[in-house]
């Protein structure tokens, strides 16, 4: 018995158990700050619409920083934007600590997804460090493992912000995430390891025709992708939108709308980090088993109904269990998703595929946060979150039909 949990978990080595302990520790962080965020930026002086146009214009940055990022992940590798970006995400915690109005705020929100240039770098290096076999399993402890001390800081963050009200609370708690953030930087720094074998180095000139060329990339990849490729992408965008509904959002509405106290709010956060941990590597096992494409079709028969629910809910216990069958979704969705595109995309074309994949995904984000921000304040407070229904039978439906397996995953 103990020799197989062994064999299972013998790929946790090297630059896998580097990533996966600077998750860890940035997970602490975003477990704390996720569930107050909003609340937080609205007790800065911002409308609900603005929190959507805070939230667009960062990933909408992120969306242009990724272009020449995929750029550079494939020439000049992926340690070294790594670990200096690393760096200026987690100082750009000071603004938040510091910040005397919403726009103060905002300033740190650019400067963070400017430094997330790094986000194709990151994928590539994951996708390099897990062996096709074991993609599902793999991602999954990706997004599990790295949550286990994070179970109890949404509810410690409740408490702080309980204690202290929304501010100085937050800013408490931002101090304590970039401490934190401090230490997974300087692991990243001494322990990561160089995995593209001859990186290249990239002059200020190259860097700045990077853009350029890397902005075609994104056209250019939909000529590259399989056709299965191309319906996952379109699916999964779907899904990018109606993403901010609920983390920009959601604790807004539960908080305010709803009545949810703040003690409540981190405990719903704490039981769905909890069903993460309790079903994630089990279902990261039968994504290998079952295959990745059913594991999608199970994600979004579970996701859409409980999105409903979410608009009906309106105590404690019904937002834990409507939460509890959000984690099992994501756990699903997440691996199943990123483990297709790498049984699809060749590992010479990853950085650019998954450069310009993400680099969507995140304008379909920013564009979700920005309707989701007019829905939520001009329209209805539930408008944002009934809209995800339709919506996600629609991305099921792609999924159903026109998404397929490779023959032979990549290496």
């Amino acid at each position: 018995m103990w020799s197989r949990i062994k064999r299972e978990f013998a790929f946790i080595q090297g630059n896998f158990l580097v990533l996966l302990l600077s998750y860890l520790l940035f997970n602490m962080g975003y477990a704390m700050t996720s569930p107050f965020e909003s609340p937080f930026i609205e007790s800065l002086g911002a409308s609900a619409t603005m929190i959507g146009v805070i939230g667009a214009v960062g990933s909408f940055i992120l969306f242009f920083v990724r272009i020449p990022g995929g750029y550079i992940t494939d020439k000049h590798g992926r340690r070294q934007i790594i670990v200096t970006m690393t760096y200026g995400v987690v100082l750009a915690n000071i603004f938040f600590i510091l910040a005397p109005n919403w726009i103060f705020y905002f300033v740190g929100v650019i400067v963070s997804n400017i430094c997330l240039i790094y986000q194709s770098a990151l994928e590539a290096i994951e996708a390099d460090s897990i062996s096709p076999e074991k993609r599902g399993f793999g991602y999954a402890a990706y997004r599990v493992l790295p949550f286990l001390p994070s179970i109890f800081m949404p509810l410690i963050a409740g408490a702080i912000v309980s204690q202290y009200s929304i501010d100085p609370g937050m800013r408490i708690i931002y101090a304590i995430v970039l401490a934190v953030g401090l230490v997974a930087a300087v692991l990243r720094h001494a322990f990561l390891k160089e995995t593209l074998k001859e990186p290249k180095d990239i002059s200020f000139k190259e860097l700045k025709l990077a853009f350029k060329e890397s902005a075609k990339e994104i056209f250019a990849c939909w000529k590259l992708m399989p056709k299965s490729l191309v319906f996952l992408l379109m699916s999964t965008l779907i899904i990018a939108f109606t993403d901010p509904f609920f983390y920009r959002f959601g604790s807004l509405y539960v908080l305010q709308f709803v009545g949810l106290s703040d003690v409540e709010w981190g405990a719903v956060n704490t039981i769905n980090l909890a069903t993460m941990l309790a079903v994630g590597l089990l279902l990261g096992k039968a994504i290998d088993i079952i295959g990745r494409r059913k594991a999608l079709i199970l994600a979004h028969m579970i996701f859409t109904p409980a999105a409903f629910f979410f608009v009906l809910s309106n105590n404690f216990l019904m937002f834990a269990i409507v939460y509890a069958f959000f984690a099992v979704a994501s756990v699903l969705f997440g691996p199943a998703t990123a483990a297709l595109q790498a049984d699809i995309v060749p590992k010479e074309m990853r950085g650019r595929i998954m450069g310009s994949t993400g680099a969507l995904y995140i304008l379909a984000g920013a564009l979700g946060s920005f309707i989701g921000g007019i829905l939520y304040e001009n329209v209805h407070p539930t408008a944002p979150f009934l809209l995800c229904v339709p919506l996600d039978v629609i991305a099921l439906l792609i999924v159903l039909f026109r998404v397929k397996e490779p023959e032979k995953r990549e290496a």
